[in-house]
């Protein structure tokens, strides 16, 4: 590897932390602000009664989680704060928790997908 593939691997690795660090922070403050408004709304009494809102509402939830568990030690490791790199239990729930809390998430969308389409159908037996 030359000096210069060096350079330009330095400035990329630059750029990711870069990244890594502010995007992430733009991210978490809208995602956290959206989630928190989206679950006050949904939340109300005459909301709670449908299923599609419940569903929005749980999935608002399981991202809240997604955002909390997952965006939290991403933008640690920018400063080098990231405690998952070294103990391997907190990595592993980590994972756990931010991969279960995202499919939960999507799994909820398309079950409000799928109720909306049964209740829009010609067919009156769906």
């Amino acid at each position: 590897m030359t000096s210069s593939d060096a350079d330009i691997v330095a400035a990329w690795n630059n750029i990711s932390d870069g990244i890594n660090r502010y995007f992430s922070i733009f991210i978490f403050l809208f995602g956290i602000i959206g989630n928190i408004l989206n679950i006050l709304v949904l939340s109300q009494r005459s909301l709670r009664i449908n299923p599609c809102s419940l569903f929005f509402l749980i999935s608002s939830i399981a991202n809240l989680i997604a955002i909390l568990s997952g965006l939290t030690t991403r933008m640690l490791s920018g400063w080098a704060l990231d405690l998952t790199n070294t103990i391997d239990w907190l990595c592993k729930f980590r994972a756990f928790i931010l991969f279960l809390s995202r499919n939960i998430a999507s799994w909820l969308i398309l079950l409000a997908a799928i109720d909306r389409w049964f209740l829009s159908s010609l067919n009156v037996h769906r």
